[in-house]
């Protein structure tokens, strides 16, 4: 059983997983010759075809790999919730069952992110909420000057969290999410074009777009000098 992270509370997919995978059935990893330090030495094509031929500690070792970058994601985009782990346990869980059908025009990542931000779109739209991201690595990025609260005050670290979940909120949701991907996890041009079904100039100039908007945001905040 391939050791998907999650909660005690496990969903009905979740469950199906467990009981009725739809990979082919699995070979002991004696039998294959293989062990967990072995999986670790592969690259992700080679993985994924582990996973193919019935050896599901290839998934063990994917799910390993990925794990914490999708539920930043997930929890950037959707805020602290109880079933985040439920919701990033589900997504590997699809991205199981489909790996059948997974051509490797892209790679294992890409195709990773892509199920991962339809997700959460999903629950976006269930619920009605725009939620916003919740990290501070932007005030490495928005430029040298130090934040302050408009007083002189140099903001404190929850500050400075807070002021960029108000600069996030009042952006789009796609592109904060674009944001997110690029200068968080840092996927190439390439990788986001694919996940956003767009020209690579168009994902260069929506970021170039919102990287000034996130500075007009923060702008309040800098200190002259």
């Amino acid at each position: 059983m391939i050791a998907i992270p999650g909660s005690t509370a496990i969903s009905s997919e979740a469950r199906a997983y467990r009981a009725e995978p739809r990979i082919k059935k699995s070979v002991p990893a004696q039998v294959l010759g293989v062990d967990r330090a072995h999986m670790r030495s592969l690259d992700d094509v080679a993985l994924v075809d582990e996973v193919r031929a019935g050896n599901r500690l290839g998934f063990d070792e994917l799910v390993e790999r990925y794990r914490d970058k999708a539920l930043r994601l997930v929890a950037s985009t959707l805020g602290a919730r109880e079933d985040l782990e439920d919701i990033v346990q589900e997504i590997f869980v699809k991205v199981y069952r489909s790996l059948e059908r997974f051509r490797g025009e892209a790679s294992f990542s890409t195709y990773l992110y892509t199920v991962t931000v339809n997700r959460c779109r999903d629950e976006l739209r269930k619920s009605k909420i725009r939620k916003f991201f919740s990290f501070d690595v932007w005030f490495d990025k928005v430029g040298s000057k130090e934040l302050t609260a408009g007083n002189g005050h140099r903001l404190e670290q929850e500050e400075r969290i807070e002021a960029v979940r108000a600069a996030m909120r009042r952006l789009p949701e796609q592109t904060s999410m674009l944001l997110h991907l690029r200068e968080i996890e840092e996927l190439t041009y390439k990788e986001l074009a694919t996940i956003f079904h767009v020209e690579i100039g168009t994902i260069k100039s929506r970021l170039s777009r919102a990287r000034d908007k996130l500075r007009e945001e923060l702008l309040p905040f800098m200190e002259e000098g």
